[in-house]
C-alpha cells in the first residue's frame, strides 16, 4: 500500500489559488481518503465490472454471491476455477460472466499488473485497464481516485462531478472532457481533492 498523500497541503493550495473552492475546504475538511491495500485492487476492479448500470442495492447482493461461490478474498484463481454455469446460477448475465473471467486472466498472465500499480503512473494504469472489457473511464478514474488516492484525478466520466461543476461556474451547459481539462487545470496537482469536496456538496445538496 502507498503511502497517504499529504491532503492539507493540498487543502492550503486549493484555498489560495481557486477561491471558489475555499469555501468548500473550509466546510469539508479534511479529507479522510486513504490508498486502498493492494491485496483489494482485484475485488475493488471485480465490484465496479459487476456494479455497471446496476442500482447498488443489486449489485452488492451479487458480490456476496460471488463471495460464497468463490471464498473471501475473491481471487483471480477462484473465478477462473468457477465454471460459467456457477457463475451465471448466483445471477450475473453472460456478458459480465465473460468479463469478471477475462479480467482474471488478465491478472494471471500479467497484461495487468496490479502489484506494481502503486509505481506506476495514472496514464500506465489507466492504458493497462483500458484493455480489459468492462472496465470503463468512469471506473478506473474513481480507482485512481478512491482506491489509489492519486492526487489529480478529474473524473470527466462522473455525471455528479460535471454538474456540480456546471453549478459552481456558472456554465451554460454540463461541459464535456476537454473542457473541464481547461476549467481545472488551476487546481492542479491537487485536482483529486477538488473533486472530493465537490462530491460532499453535492451529497449535502441531495439531502436537502
Amino acid at each position: 500500500m502507498c503511502q497517504a498523500p499529504d491532503w492539507s497541503v493540498g487543502d492550503r493550495y486549493l484555498r489560495e489559488n481557486v477561491p471558489e473552492l475555499a469555501p468548500l475546504v473550509d466546510r469539508y475538511s479534511p479529507c479522510p481518503l486513504k490508498p486502498k491495500s493492494k491485496e483489494s485492487y482485484f475485488t475493488i476492479l471485480l465490484t465496479g465490472i459487476i456494479a455497471q448500470q446496476l442500482p447498488p442495492d443489486v449489485s452488492q447482493q451479487l458480490m456476496q454471491r460471488l463471495e460464497g461461490l468463490t471464498g473471501n478474498p475473491i481471487t483471480p484463481q477462484a473465478v477462473l476455477a468457477a465454471s460459467a454455469e456457477d457463475l451465471l446460477s448466483i445471477g450475473l448475465v453472460k456478458q459480465k460472466v465473460d468479463y469478471l473471467r477475462s479480467f482474471a486472466e488478465a491478472v494471471i498472465n500479467g497484461s495487468v499488473t496490479m502489484d506494481k500499480f502503486d509505481d506506476m503512473t495514472d496514464s500506465q494504469i489507466t492504458k493497462q485497464l483500458m484493455q480489459i472489457r468492462g472496465l470503463g473511464q468512469w471506473t478506473i478514474e474513481m480507482f485512481l481516485l478512491l482506491a489509489l488516492c492519486r492526487t489529480d484525478v478529474v473524473p470527466s466520466a462522473d455525471f455528479i462531478f460535471k454538474k456540480e461543476l456546471q453549478k459552481m461556474l456558472n456554465l451554460s451547459e454540463i461541459p464535456k472532457r476537454g473542457k473541464i481539462n481547461t476549467l481545472t487545470e488551476t487546481w492542479r496537482p491537487w485536482r483529486s481533492l477538488a473533486v472530493w469536496y465537490i462530491w460532499q456538496k453535492a451529497n449535502d445538496s441531495e439531502k436537502k
